[in-house]
């Protein structure tokens, strides 16, 4: 639906199979004096990529360092591979968006100028067209060519001159509406501006190519839409308004959806709806003139389906397929004469040449109830999508960071159980390894405490730890220890200096040899002291243990004498020639084994361990 004739006023229907009565709807406007706009507010606005890999980065060395159970060489390595990876990221997002506000300064700065007056965010929020293909300057403004954009009803429809722009400028077109695509293209297909069918098709493979390049730059799939601009009824530029609906006020028909057109079954319910539309709105008309009317839009509609859907799902094409959501035929376009593609078509089908129209007054309508068809995006805005994905970043780092918590406690646990276990599986009579185990321990409980007292450290911490429950069992396992007895002063006295050969009575004088085993004696006096007696293997073995033990007797009885110990204190021991230290085959060893020992022994009442 719309008035060609009104530079100004355009209609708007809900798009069925035919538009309803004219109705005209709030004058779109188009800002011809404005201030230049820069495009960097709305750039800036956009998503920062370039932050979020940062926070990603700030992230992954924080669980890294901090948390994970690895290597001090793979730390290293993680960090350098991903430090080096987000500066790449960061400086070939900053050198793509230094080349895209190169290449886009002028389409970005046009778009801010035409768009100056729409409040903050609407830019985003309405839906915003790229129309390429014919009659452009008729659809915008025949005395202003320049003219890049028109914000009409509801829409924003950005002119696209040269198909092969098309890309470039939907590029630009996200990057202004802060990362959000064009919400559709639409091509306008005007047949008289042809000279044959055959230029035709080829600029609608251009077309075609420019939409594959356009979605493929873009990462998705665009809406495609074709608006048929085709004169059907005769009336001259300067004809008085008949009162008919049909030849004054040329209205939109058509088919579109939010998916992809089933051609064969859109087409046909388009042509019912075209038919039914005439026989509503012309009834002042013969059933002539009806008729010829009904028949030339099901024509044109047969033309279309075969001749420019053809050329745009033609399969044996390398680019992709025109993603059709819907086509309008409007009454309404340039001068038509026998020599268009339609008319040809027409008259080599019917062998009756339809009759030269004069071209509809300027501007033309814009295919405006294509918008009410488009598919709706719901977008969030590239900030609340970066908090979003930021949120999505920082619930990753806690669960990695949960898992490498659990991981250390799980190692912290794993090591102090095998300490215990270690300690307690050693035998006491293994001092040396016993010790060595007891330094684990200590350094064990000394780690656990220092927790408790300054913190948990943050690789062990995110409500993991368990390392409090091991200091109870610590604690027992290092009290637990009880240090062997020391080994037993000795102090050997050579017989021959004490007794006579085969006496057990001291000599005369030999006193003076036992003084340092009695200065022993007064300085432990704590001590048990055992005298052991001990002969060479001359002689009997029974006379030798009899003369051991007398010898024995009498260096007791002497200590007691001399230092004032009581005789319990004391024990005596006859070896005789049982526990030699030298070789009895030899004079001199003989004389060695001949001796009379004196042993420093821990009471048995001081070996207990004591409570603490």
């Amino acid at each position: 639906m719309g008035d060609c004739g009104s530079p100004r006023h355009r209609g708007r229907s809900r798009l069925a199979r035919l538009a309803r009565r004219p109705r005209c709807a709030a004058c779109p406007f188009a800002i011809r004096e404005a201030s230049v706009v820069t495009s960097a507010a709305n750039e800036g606005r956009g998503y920062p990529l370039r932050l979020v890999v940062l926070f990603a980065l700030a992230l992954a060395l924080a669980v890294i360092w901090l948390v994970l159970p690895l290597e001090r060489s793979t730390v290293w390595m993680l960090t350098t591979v991903g430090t080096l990876a987000a500066l790449a990221i960061v400086a070939w997002r900053t050198r793509r968006l230094a080349i895209a506000r190169a290449q886009n300064a002028q389409v970005l700065a046009a778009l801010g100028t035409a768009t100056s007056t729409i409040p903050g965010g609407m830019h985003t929020s309405m839906p915003l067209v790229l129309l390429t293909g014919d009659g452009l300057a008729a659809l915008f403004d025949r005395d202003d060519t320049t003219r890049l954009a028109w914000v009409g009803d509801g829409a924003i429809w950005l002119r696209v001159d040269d198909p092969n722009a098309l890309p470039r400028l939907a590029v630009a077109v996200r990057q202004w509406r802060d990362g959000r695509a064009p919400d559709g293209v639409v091509l306008s297909v005007a047949p008289a501006l042809h000279t044959n069918a055959d230029a035709l098709v080829q600029r609608l493979r251009l077309a075609r190519q420019a939409m594959a390049d356009a979605s493929r730059m873009l990462g998705t799939r665009l809406p495609g839409y074709v608006a048929i601009y085709q004169r059907l009824a005769g009336r001259g530029p300067n004809a008085l308004p008949t009162g008919n609906i049909a030849t004054d006020n040329p209205q939109w028909f058509g088919v579109a959806s939010i998916t992809p057109l089933a051609s064969t079954s859109a087409f046909e319910t388009a042509i019912r709806g075209a038919e039914d539309a005439v026989q509503e709105t012309s009834r002042v008309q013969d059933a002539a003139t009806r008729t010829t009317r009904a028949a030339g839009i099901a024509s044109l509609v047969d033309w279309t389906q075969r001749v420019v859907m053809g050329a745009l799902t033609d399969r044996r094409q390398p680019a992709a397929l025109w993603p059709l959501h819907g086509a309008v035929w409007i009454d309404c376009g340039p001068a038509s004469g026998p020599d268009s593609p339609w008319e040809r078509d027409v008259e080599l089908r019917t062998k009756v040449a339809p009759a030269s129209v004069a071209a509809s007054p300027s501007p033309w309508p814009l295919p405006q109830p294509l918008i009410e068809a488009m598919p709706v995006h719901r977008r969030a805005a590239p900030r609340l999508s970066a908090l979003g994905h930021a949120l999505a970043l920082l619930a990753c780092a806690a669960a990695v960071a949960f898992w490498g918590a659990a991981r250390n406690n799980e190692a912290l646990l794993k090591k102090i159980g095998a300490d215990l276990e270690h300690f307690r599986s050693i035998p006491a009579t293994h001092d040396a390894a016993r010790r060595d185990a007891l330094v684990a321990l200590v350094a064990d409980r000394d780690r656990l405490e220092r927790y408790a007292r300054t913190g948990v450290p943050l690789r062990l911490s995110f409500g993991m730890y368990h390392g409090a429950q091991l200091l109870a069992p610590l604690n027992d396992a290092i009290a637990s220890y009880v240090p062997p007895p020391p080994p037993p002063a000795v102090v050997t006295l050579d017989s021959m200096s004490l007794f006579d050969s085969g006496k057990a009575q001291l000599k005369v004088g030999s006193t003076r040899a036992m003084v340092g085993a009695l200065e022993l004696i007064k300085a432990h006096p704590g001590k048990r002291i055992l005298v052991a007696g001990h002969t060479d293997n001359v002689g009997d073995p029974a006379s030798n243990l009899k003369l051991s033990v007398g010898r024995a007797s009498a260096v007791r009885d002497w200590l007691v004498d001399a230092s004032g110990i009581p005789t319990t204190q004391f024990a005596i021991q006859g070896y005789g020639d049982t526990r030699p230290i030298a070789d009895n085959e030899t004079q001199d060893g003989r004389a060695r084994n001949r001796r009379v020992e004196i042993t420093l022994v821990p009471d048995a009442a001081q070996q207990a361990p004591s409570a603490q």
